[in-house]
């Protein structure tokens, strides 16, 4: 069975919970790091811990952020998957994925999500030039 992380700084990751749950998705867990957090790491690695019997997906905020850091040292210990760069369109995929949530299914959704990632005003140019034809 997956099991569904959001780790971030400060409450981005509440956020992105509750919008999940806005589509319907249920089961996520959140661990947010806040200014006066000292010990993230140990509650990351208990929450890993956790749910060592489930297929662990976890999703951070920034690759370089500290948040990402930590749980990235935590591969070395723990078997998860990592995913940084936090985005819905992933997320929702993994949580309504009836499947076992594999390196491929991730590698394939994070590529997917490439897609839906743009700057709309080239898209709105576009469209315009093709209505004036």
């Amino acid at each position: 069975m997956n099991q569904i992380i959001l780790a971030s700084h400060g409450k981005l990751a509440a956020g992105m919970k509750e919008t999940v749950e806005f589509f319907g998705g249920s089961s996520i867990e959140i661990l947010e790091q806040t200014m006066t957090d000292s010990g993230f790491e140990s509650r990351a690695r208990a929450l890993l811990e956790q749910y060592q019997d489930r297929n662990c997906v976890v999703f951070t905020d920034l690759m370089g952020g500290s948040v990402n850091q930590i749980f990235f040292q935590l591969l070395r210990d723990l078997s998860f998957h990592l995913i940084t760069g936090m985005n819905l369109a992933v997320v929702l995929e993994c949580v309504f994925t009836q499947e076992e949530i594999t390196s491929d299914f991730l590698r394939k959704a994070v590529e997917s999500s490439k897609q839906q990632f743009g700057y709309m005003n080239d898209r709105f140019a576009v469209m315009a030039d093709d209505e004036e034809e």
